[in-house]
């Protein structure tokens, strides 16, 4: 029978020092082993000082890269030197998750700039959202930084028409506006059109996945001051890191990883971090990853990811997806995206770790195809289905 827990007991075990330092954008000590990347963009955005527009920054790299916070702290500095040099920059963060339409994304970008004025979130058409952009902008003399966070989601959900629009908005306003843009997808140009392609600017800052000695680095470093000193043995750190460099080098689910043993050692009353909690810390975590991914897809992913499940074939061919998404649509009432593009969907699932799939010889269809399979237990299914026909 599990023992309860009280307030005064946890508090008590002194095992955090400082515990938000685990979750906090830009690391207290500053990025290690980013110092390419930074130099890359200071290099890139250093122009924005000169009073002088850079064409579109892209920056790529998996989830947990260091991507955003880098991009955050480099803000930062780049508003500190602005003052000092007595440029006028305003620069604006915008997360596409949550922004992901035009109008969104635009409104968003018109509350930072025009503070006097406030924009609801909802009732403007896009039409009244460009109209008012181009008038603000056209207004002002400032240096402007946008950058767009997570942009997959509304190139995926809406296309690129927000991209053409920031790439040729310097020709008709008196504001010199750069861009950077922030994707967690490499294959992200495969969703802009040509037009696009040619207006935006081919600067591209790759932040690749961090390796396992990289790793033990950087929660060695926040473990520092996260915790109560000698409360985390080093052969936790080296099984973290080891194990998350296997999979995709995110920094962001080792210190994930790192926190939840903690949790488990307060749980259990133990005043260390020993090696025997890794494995039950990956194991929850794991579960939760699942359905937190899952809540963040767009209605048309939702749709495929509910389809998939539904399904009660252990693997599925391509056609098998499509048609259950069909099906799952005309129960909700929703139109329904090509073939094509569910399957840039099954792609993207597939890169999110909720299916695995694979090109090959499927017996039931006779033919080579794209094969999918889910790969999480029963109960764990039941939940995500509950999730998705929740957030329809």
């Amino acid at each position: 029978m599990k023992k309860g827990l009280t307030f005064a007991g946890v508090i008590k075990n002194k095992i955090f020092k400082k515990r938000d330092v685990l979750y906090s954008l830009v690391p207290p000590n500053g990025f290690l082993h980013r110092v390419e990347q930074k130099n890359d963009l200071i290099m890139e955005l250093s122009p924005i000082l000169m009073s002088s527009a850079v064409s579109c920054i892209f920056v790529y790299g998996n989830p947990g890269t260091g991507k955003t916070g880098l991009v955050h702290e480099l803000m930062d500095e780049l508003q500190t030197e602005a003052e000092n040099s007595e440029v006028d920059l305003r620069t604006i963060y915008v997360n596409c998750s949550e922004n992901r339409t035009e109008t969104a994304i635009l409104l968003e970008i018109l509350n930072s700039v025009n503070s006097a004025k406030e924009y609801p979130r909802m009732g403007w058409t896009r039409a009244k959202a460009i109209s008012e952009f181009n008038k603000i902008m056209s207004g002002t003399n400032s240096q402007v930084l946008i950058v767009l966070d997570e942009v997959d989601y509304v190139l995926r959900e809406e296309g690129d028409d927000i991209l053409y629009r920031l790439s040729r908005i310097n020709s008709n306003t008196k504001a010199s506006v750069s861009t950077l843009i922030i994707s967690n997808d490499i294959r992200v140009s495969d969703y802009i059109k040509p037009r696009t392609q040619s207006s935006i600017g081919r600067v591209k800052v790759i932040f690749a996945p961090y390796a396992e000695d990289e790793l033990y680095d950087i929660l060695k470093d926040r473990a520092k001051v996260a915790f109560e000193k000698s409360v985390v043995a080093d052969a936790v750190v080296r099984k973290i890191a080891e194990i998350e460099a296997q999979r995709n080098g995110d920094a962001r689910r080792a210190l994930e990883m790192l926190d939840s043993c903690a949790k488990i050692a307060l749980a259990k009353k133990r005043d260390k971090i020993s090696l025997d909690l890794v494995d039950e810390a990956d194991s929850s975590l794991e579960r939760d990853q699942i359905l937190n991914i899952a809540a963040t897809l767009t209605k048309h992913q939702k749709l495929v990811y509910l389809g998939i499940l539904k399904n009660i074939k252990n693997i599925q061919g391509g056609s098998d997806v499509y048609k259950y998404y069909l099906q799952t649509c005309e129960s909700y009432n929703i139109k329904p995206l090509s073939e094509r593009r569910v399957r840039s969907f099954v792609v993207s699932l597939t890169d999110l770790g909720l299916i695995q799939s694979e090109v090959g010889w499927l017996s039931d269809e006779g033919k080579k195809t794209r094969k999918i399979a889910v790969v999480i237990d029963g109960a764990l299914k039941n939940k995500a289905i509950k999730l998705l026909r929740d957030s329809l």
